[in-house]
């Protein structure tokens, strides 16, 4: 049940429609983030481009010293900011507690801690990246497991996505999206 302490951003309160729309595009982004990760593996596994030289499709605008990592970083990052951004604005405006204990503590760790690893693995990689002029410039989950980052990034970011979307969904489910969206609909 939606809290009604909430007043509107007018009166000092919280908008919901501002929130929604901000967690909608994250997990729209997002989401054409995990597709540049799978035709990063269509390139590896059914095209034959060498790992280091299957940037997506983004990865070959934005390319610098020779690798798309500093692309990852910096999106990466902004999507860990994002995360947090959105689980304070949801926890600030009580709307946390309203949710499933299984949808936000899959976000939680899923999307949140999972997600943070991931950021700390793109710092790893960039240090490479400056040491190499470029790459090799393996992270710490590849070297440990054995497997290509092109895999293992891949894994990050579906897992880290499906969190994100456990948590959206469930907030779907709740009267704080609808309420967003017919405020939406009433002011236009």
């Amino acid at each position: 049940m939606l809290a009604t302490s909430y007043r509107p951003a007018s009166e000092g309160g919280t908008t919901f429609r501002g929130l929604a729309l901000f967690f909608t595009t994250i997990v729209a982004i997002q989401g054409i983030h995990v597709v540049e990760h799978v035709i990063q593996l269509a390139q590896v596994y059914l095209f034959g481009v060498a790992d280091d030289d299957a940037f997506g499709l983004l990865g070959y605008v934005f390319k610098f010293q020779g690798t798309e990592e500093w692309l990852h970083l910096v999106f990466n990052a902004w999507y860990l900011l994002s995360l947090y951004a959105v689980g304070f604005a949801l926890w600030r405006a009580g709307l946390l507690l309203q949710l499933p204990v299984w949808g936000v503590s899959v976000f939680a760790v899923l999307g949140l801690g999972l997600e943070t690893w991931h950021v700390v693995e793109h710092v790893v990689i960039i240090a490479n990246v400056i040491q190499n002029n470029g790459c090799p410039c393996p992270g710490i989950g590849d070297r440990a497991l054995g497997i290509s980052d092109t895999v293992l990034h891949f894994g990050y970011n579906a897992v880290a996505f499906a969190g994100t979307v456990a948590l959206f969904r469930e907030a779907a489910r709740t009267r704080w999206i609808r309420a967003a969206s017919r405020s939406r609909s009433d002011s236009a």
